[in-house]
């Protein structure tokens, strides 16, 4: 899989808006976390009284979490508020304009990618992809011991994972192991445009 690096990407007016994705990396956050004690989600509700059915929101990025409920997961899994959210929001302010950040282009592939935020070490990342009319297959250059997270931004994706297809829609996500990923598919002549989450396993 060839690509270049560029230094610009359009920036599509129907992008998510900075709090819907603080939701997302926060759920990411918090479920690494759980992941690195060792801890189901059963477990995790028993032990911070928060329901399974709520922990399984958060997690999926689906929800923003209130005060009480963020105090009772730091209790339970003894990481502070101010942590719970990685350092790109969580410290000082840093702006990231829409043309900044390194972007890799595919010359085979319909795809573009702009990395968002990156830890040392790559143990967490949130990339941007925009995905023109086409399917992509070639994962092989990816972290192969990373699980995946993808929250659709705009557009439909189809993603076929080693035994089941799921049709993304905007707003939904999905998380998998990089090992299972297939294909990403857009079947329509509009770019579509997902976040990538991808965190080094814990189990």
């Amino acid at each position: 899989m060839e690509g270049q690096y560029e230094e610009k990407t359009e920036r599509n007016e129907s992008d998510q808006t900075v709090e819907e994705v603080l939701t997302v990396v926060l759920g990411e956050t918090l479920k690494r976390r759980r992941l690195e004690l060792g801890l189901s989600m059963e477990k995790l509700s028993q032990l911070s009284t928060v329901s399974r059915g709520m922990l399984g929101l958060i997690e999926s990025g689906k929800t923003t979490p209130s005060i009480g409920i963020l105090w009772k997961l730091s209790k339970t899994l003894r990481i502070p508020i101010g942590e719970m959210i990685p350092d790109l929001f969580s410290q000082s302010p840093r702006f990231l304009a829409s043309n900044e950040g390194k972007v890799w282009a595919s010359q085979k592939n319909p795809i573009k990618s702009r990395v968002l935020y990156q830890e040392e070490r790559e143990r967490f990342n949130l990339v941007e992809w925009i995905l023109e009319q086409g399917k992509l297959t070639q994962f092989q250059h990816l972290p192969q011991a990373h699980d995946i997270k993808i929250y659709q931004v705009s557009g439909t994706s189809k993603i076929k994972l080693k035994n089941k297809s799921f049709q993304l829609e905007v707003g939904d996500s999905l998380f998998f192991p990089i090992s299972e990923l297939d294909s990403i598919e857009n079947g329509s002549n509009i770019p579509v445009k997902f976040l990538w989450i991808s965190t080094k396993k814990f189990r």
